[in-house]
């Protein structure tokens, strides 16, 4: 390979970041509306691996797959308050938090729970793991929702939930938290009418702010670090959009910039240093939108307020929402659907890739060539028209009338996506 060849891939492969694809339509990503109707509305939802899933929501309601979404199963909690949120520090052990200070616990993958809950009136919005053993949990007054009041709560606990230090002396809602390590965290605490985000450096024995906002009708959601120096939290409910959206740091929180302009913004996850999930309502109230940075992909229409995501990767993720009157919940998965698995993945080849003008898809024997449907996105979220040339398990995709630079390729076989790429045309 010459150099400058070589230059040009890398300038290309870091622009597949710097320059996302945009306003790619839900069903040819791979977001798609799962059959199953939850009966209450959900508002967590962790993935343990590619098939189980666990997801909570109001009156105590715990549903489970083992199939990556195809049948779910409904699990007693032993309890009719609201769960908000649900953790996995491992793969077999768990906990789910929610109203009046309902914290439960798994040991086996989320088939059983015990309720391990303080008692307290307060409500618990965030739980930070960071290993089986040690974590946080934060609460207080509204509700996931409204996440504001002028009582507090923080738990701490050392011993996986069977003892825990209560600090309740908190003059604000604490509604999200995250710690990077045994010492380094941040909370999100919210009143009327100042938000403020705090660090600690000492386990949670003290808090110092690092950033406020005095808004009346602002609050901070939610904090996410990737590491001890990049970070994400969220500005929320403010119709102006002065100081609401998305805020990164790459100074260990020290300073802020505004990444995302959004108004009330529902839910972050933050999945690596490029891409992360969001949502958020529509002026109206009545919708939401889920993007994910690195290929900028719009999806979830209006009516769905998703109030969580979880994911394994890019390629396998689930939303949870409420349905737009609020009476029931709502699943979406992105990646593989049901009956497609990785082995039908890895029986497909796509070379060259960078290219100059055609690829060559080459698809294993025993994949009916009649049932694959391709599509191809240039950088800005178009679909590229052209005329594929099939040949025995051969699929030739020619792009020599294309201009050079980054595409994106969705391999669909009986219309359920299998394989998803980046390509490069030199």
């Amino acid at each position: 390979m010459r150099p400058k060849e070589f230059i040009t891939i890398i300038v290309m492969l870091l622009m597949s970041f710097a320059f996302p694809v945009k306003q790619i339509n839900s069903q040819e990503i791979g977001w798609h509306q799962l059959n199953f109707v939850p009966t209450y509305p959900l508002y967590g939802v962790y993935c343990i691996n590619y098939d189980t899933v666990v997801a909570v929501g109001a009156n105590g309601y715990i549903i489970r797959t083992t199939d990556s979404g195809e049948h779910w199963d409904s699990i007693p909690s032993n309890t009719t308050n609201s769960l908000y949120r649900v953790h996995f520090v491992n793969q077999t052990t768990g906990y789910a938090v929610g109203e009046k200070g309902t914290i439960l616990k798994t040991y086996d993958m989320g088939q059983t729970w015990e309720n391990i809950g303080i008692s307290t009136n307060l409500n618990l919005f965030s739980l930070s793991f960071i290993n089986k053993d040690t974590g946080w949990v934060v609460g207080g007054e509204g509700n996931l929702f409204y996440t504001r009041g002028n009582k507090g709560i923080l738990l701490k606990t050392t011993n996986g939930g069977i003892n825990w230090i209560v600090d309740s002396t908190y003059d604000k809602t604490i509604a999200s938290v995250f710690f990077i390590d045994n010492d380094t965290g941040f909370i999100c605490t919210n009143n009327f009418p100042l938000s403020i985000l705090r660090k600690t450096t000492n386990s949670g024995s003290s808090f110092y702010t690092i950033r406020y906002d005095s808004l009346s009708v602002s609050y901070y959601t939610g904090v996410h670090f990737i590491d001890a120096r990049i970070g994400y939290f969220v500005s929320s409910a403010t119709p102006s959009h002065d100081k609401d959206g998305i805020y990164k740091t790459t100074d260990f929180g020290n300073t802020w910039n505004k990444i995302v302009t959004q108004w009330s913004i529902k839910s972050l996850k933050v999945i690596d240093s490029c891409s992360f999930y969001y949502s958020w309502s529509d002026m109206g109230g009545e919708g939401s939108m889920g993007i994910n940075t690195c290929t900028s992909d719009s999806f979830i229409g209006p009516g769905k307020f998703i109030y969580d995501f979880s994911f394994i990767n890019l390629d396998s993720s689930f939303a949870v929402s409420i349905s737009l009157y609020g009476n029931y919940g709502v699943i979406f998965k992105r990646g593989l659907l049901s009956n497609i698995n990785e082995e039908k993945k890895q029986k497909i080849e796509i070379f060259p890739n960078p290219f100059k003008d055609k690829i060559i898809i080459t698809l294993s024997s025993d994949i009916d060539i009649s049932e694959i449907n391709l599509m191809v996105y240039n950088s800005i979220g178009q679909k590229i028209l052209y005329n594929p040339n099939l040949k025995n398990n051969q699929i030739i995709i020619d792009l020599a009338d294309e201009p050079n630079g980054l595409y994106y390729l969705i391999i669909r076989d009986n219309n359920k996506i299998i394989r998803t790429e980046k390509l490069i045309k030199l």
